[in-house]
Parts: structure tokens; C-alpha cells; sequence
């Protein structure tokens, strides 16, 4: 616990009013907090004494009992009291050696008052620092809490509360935001060396391990959370500052929100009249999109997420994590050259992709999706992720084809069960049956699962898409396919496995095994 307006012994003993007091035993527990002084000088002083007070005594209720003398120290300490000043000239005569020896065992702190000390002086004295050190605090809160509301109101960033922060507390700090996911860390002089190389991800995890999480609560609304390591195994903050700090950031973090809710819902407003309303001039709309940094000629992906916190998890660890996910998720696609536009709409979370000018087009990006999800996925365990995504179309109505898509995708993500990401592409016979074009998606169905089997250039494609048919005539019986195609059952055998590695579909695998069954049997309907 910190006691921030409390003298320790070490600091007190300092004051003039100990001149001429000596220290007997105790110089490792000069550390200990003084909230006040007990004067109990009963038989029964043990029911007078609280935690973190120093007792100061003549022990003229027990000078007289050995057993009492005896157990004195041994009580105190297990009181918990900071330590002991003993004038002992008046009854004691000189400092009994049982007390001594339990000082020393306990490493408790005992003091020795001179003659003409006055316990009235020692109980203002310790008033007095108290009262000095109450008001110092009160004046560094306010100046903390001043200092950070102007800092902020002048327009600072994240970035620069967390090194304001990390200057007043002299440790490295994380911030995060869990209104506009974002996060800001400062690292202090005696942890760079230790988090040199780290990049932002692992970084700010190094900084979570070792600190104390606090939340940014205000009006019974979550900002976020202040993660402070301690400096030197001290806590970082007096409870005073710590509380004008957490109510001093959501000032910036509330600032940025309404910047960015005013953007987002702008955005998500244009987004929606897109792919609803009917578009009478497409030069105006490509005009209001480029406003947005939106090229409607160009294709676009769009995902739609739906985040939840476990109910198990930590509230800090989800509030960090959600803000890290999308953060690792932004991360992403700047790596692969892709400007993300998020939007919020009932409880999902929708991303339109596009290809950055001078970057790899778009769909050259959509088949490392579902690996970064993967990934991203085992590094948050307090969050169920699951998501789905479109595939690429251009122009304005593809982006209303895009909606469609991600959606579908997303439902059957869904019924998957937790953490699942799934693309358009990868959902078999659904695309069929939900295809805005169907005459279209029949065609790209058979194309892509069938794949190799119908390239002109592929060795034997005939013989391969006949043993396939015969597969499913047969139902996967060898033996009868090779009596039917007058071939050798190993033949069958090594024919089969072309056919699996050319499609990259698992026979073994019903899903997988009927989407291959579907896809012939629409080829050769197309080719009647």
C-alpha cells in the first residue's frame, strides 16, 4: 500500500525535535510509514495501538513486570506499529536487555528519547510534517492535473501524454484507448536498453508484464486503461496523482473520439448511400469519394468482424486486447499495401480494403487473410474473433456485391462456432445459392474447384476428369472403377491422388468431397 503524506521513521528522526535521541536497533526498517503516535501508557497498551503508529513510552505501566517487558517488542511489531521511542531514564533506568534482543531479532526500530524531551513536541512534530507533506501533495496533484488539462486542451497527442506521464512517474507507461483503439507507450531511461528491438506489439506486451493496470473510468464510462511500471519496486503514483491523471487523459481520449465518430459516421453515411440508394451521377459520387481518400474505379474487399470479450477474461486484458487487435490488424495491412477504412454498424466491425497506388493489386492480398487472422487470433485469447470477408469487386455496385458477400461469409463463419474467418470463395455451394449472378458464380464455382482439371495444359485431364466421374458413379469403390475403365487398380489409385493434389481438395473429406461432385456435374451440364 502507499502512504504518500507519511513521514518515514528514517525522515522523522531527521526533525529537530529527535536531537539527541539514538537509534538502538532497527536501521534496515527506517522505511516504515508514520501515520501518527500512540502515548498509551496502560497495562493494557495493546488494545490502544494501531498499524504504522510510533509508540512513544515511558513504560511506566510495566517497568515492574519482567514478563511484560519481555513480550513489549514482539507486541508491537505484530500490531504492525512502525517502531518504538522509549525515554527510559525515569522507570526503566536503562534500556532492558529483553527489549534490546528482540529489537535486534525483529529488526524492529527502537529509540532511545533523551531526559528532556517533551512527548507533547514529538506528537505536534509528526502533526506538523504530515500536515506539511497533506498540503505539498495537494498542490503537485493540482499542479499534475493543471499541467495535463492544458497539455491537452493545447492539442496534444497520445503520444505525448505518455511521455508526460513517464516523466512524473519516472517509468515506462502504456496507454490505451479503447474508445478509438489506439495506444501510446513511453519508455523510460532505465528500460531502453531491455526493450531495444522490440517492435510496437511486443514492446507494449513487456510493458504490460511488469506494471499496474489501472482503468480510465469517468461518469461510469470506460476509456481505457493507464499501465505504469514501478520505478526502483515503488509504486509509481501517490493514489492522489494517479486519480487527477486517469481523469485528466479521457479529456484527449474524448477529443479524438468525436474527431473520429464524426469522420467514421460521415463515412459510414456516404458507404451506406452507396450501396443503397440509387446513383444518378457517378462522376458527382467519385468526386465526394476521393474526399474520403476513396477511389471507387478501383476493386475493394470489404470484412465484417464481430469482436466479443470472453467472460473470463480480465477486464483490462480485453480492454488491451481489443485495442491491440485492431491496431495488429492496421499493422497488417499497411504490410501488405492496403488503406483500411474501419466503420462501426450494428455491433460489427466493417473494414473496406484498397490497394495503395504503386502497391500489389488487391486480390493478390485476399489469400493471406485468413493465415493473418490465424495468427492475430492466438495472440489475443481474452477476445472471440470471428469474421468474414467479400471478394474483390470493382466500381460502385461492386461495393453494394461486396456487402452481400461479407455478410454471407460472416453468417457462415458464425455457425462455425468461435474464432473463424471465412472469404466468399471459401464457401462452397452457399455462393450458388445466394449469388446475386448466379449464371456468373457457377462458372468461377466450377473454375476454382475443379481448378488444373480443366487447363488445356494439364497432362491427361481428360483421363483425370473421366476417373474422377467414375469416382462418384462408383462411389469411391477402386475396384469396380478399374473393372469400368479397364485400367489397373493402381492405376485408379495414382490417378485419384493427381486429382487431389491438382484440386487441393480432400477426398477423404465430405465438404469437400461434394463440392468436387457438384463442380463436375455443373461443367458437364454446361457443356451438354
Amino acid at each position: 500500500m502507499n502512504y504518500p503524506d507519511y513521514p518515514t521513521l528514517k525522515e522523522l528522526l531527521e526533525l529537530p525535535v529527535f536531537s539527541g535521541s539514538r537509534l538502538l536497533c532497527g536501521e534496515l526498517s527506517l522505511d516504515r510509514p508514520v501515520a501518527g503516535v500512540s502515548l498509551s501508557d496502560i497495562p493494557d497498551y495493546y488494545n490502544w495501538i494501531y498499524p504504522h503508529e510510533l509508540l512513544v513510552s515511558t513504560c511506566y505501566a510495566i517497568h515492574d513486570d519482567p514478563a511484560a517487558i519481555s513480550c513489549f517488542i514482539q507486541t508491537l511489531d505484530d500490531h504492525g506499529m512502525s517502531g518504538a521511542c522509549i525515554k527510559p531514564s525515569r522507570f526503566l533506568g536503562e534500556m532492558p536487555e529483553a527489549m534490546l534482543a528482540a529489537a535486534r531479532q525483529l529488526e524492529f526500530p527502537l529509540i532511545e528519547l533523551p531526559d528532556q524531551i517533551r512527548f507533547a513536541d514529538i506528537t505536534k512534530a509528526v502533526s506538523d510534517e504530515r500536515l506539511r507533506r497533506q498540503t505539498a501533495l495537494l498542490r503537485s496533484s493540482l499542479s499534475v492535473n493543471q499541467m495535463l488539462i492544458q497539455t491537452i486542451t493545447a492539442g496534444a497527442s497520445l503520444e505525448q501524454i505518455a511521455d508526460m506521464v513517464g516523466e512524473i512517474t519516472g517509468g515506462s507507461v502504456l496507454l490505451v484507448d479503447s474508445l478509438n483503439r489506439r495506444q501510446a507507450h513511453s519508455v523510460c531511461q532505465r528500460d531502453a536498453a531491455r526493450f531495444s528491438g522490440l517492435d510496437n506489439s511486443a514492446l507494449n506486451q513487456a510493458i504490460l508484464q511488469e506494471a499496474d493496470g489501472y482503468e480510465m473510468q469517468v461518469d461510469g464510462h470506460s476509456f481505457g486503461a493507464l499501465y505504469l511500471c514501478r520505478a526502483d519496486r515503488k509504486p509509481a503514483l501517490s493514489e492522489e496523482v494517479l486519480s487527477q491523471i486517469l481523469q485528466a487523459i479521457p479529456l484527449e481520449i474524448s477529443r479524438e473520439h468525436s474527431v473520429r465518430e464524426r469522420e467514421s459516421r460521415s463515412f459510414s453515411e456516404f458507404f451506406h448511400h452507396l450501396i443503397s440508394d440509387r446513383i444518378m451521377d457517378d462522376q458527382w459520387e467519385q468526386s465526394r469519394a476521393r474526399t474520403f481518400s476513396l477511389n471507387l474505379s478501383q476493386p475493394h474487399t470489404l470484412l465484417n468482424f464481430r469482436v466479443q470479450m470472453r467472460e473470463n477474461a480480465g477486464r483490462y486484458a480485453a480492454i488491451f486486447q481489443r485495442t491491440a487487435f485492431f491496431q495488429a490488424l492496421r499493422q497488417q495491412f499497411d504490410s501488405l499495401g492496403l488503406d483500411a477504412h474501419i466503420m462501426s454498424q450494428n455491433g460489427l466491425d466493417l473494414i473496406l480494403l484498397e490497394a495503395r497506388a504503386g502497391c500489389p493489386p488487391l486480390e493478390s492480398s485476399l489469400p493471406h487473410l485468413p493465415s493473418i487472422f490465424r495468427t492475430l487470433q492466438a495472440d489475443y485469447p481474452a477476445l472471440t474473433v470471428i469474421g468474414g470477408g467479400s471478394r474483390s469487386h470493382a466500381g460502385i455496385p461492386g461495393l453494394s456485391l461486396c456487402r452481400w458477400e461479407a455478410q454471407l461469409a460472416l453468417k457462415a463463419a458464425e455457425g462455425r462456432g468461435e474464432n473463424c474467418f471465412l472469404r466468399f470463395d471459401q464457401l462452397g455451394i452457399l455462393r450458388l445459392l445466394y449469388s446475386g449472378d448466379p449464371h456468373r458464380e457457377v462458372g468461377l464455382f466450377v473454375q476454382e474447384t475443379l481448378k488444373g482439371l480443366l487447363a488445356p495444359e494439364t497432362a491427361h485431364s481428360g483421363e483425370l476428369l473421366e476417373t474422377l466421374d467414375c469416382y462418384f458413379r462408383n462411389l469411391g469403390n477402386q475396384r469396380r472403377m478399374a473393372q469400368e475403365l479397364y485400367v489397373h487398380y493402381n492405376t485408379v489409385a495414382y490417378r485419384l491422388k493427381s486429382i487431389q493434389e491438382i484440386t487441393h481438395a480432400d477426398l477423404s473429406n465430405p465438404v469437400e468431397r461434394m463440392q468436387l461432385e457438384l463442380a463436375l456435374y455443373l461443367h458437364k451440364f454446361n457443356t451438354l
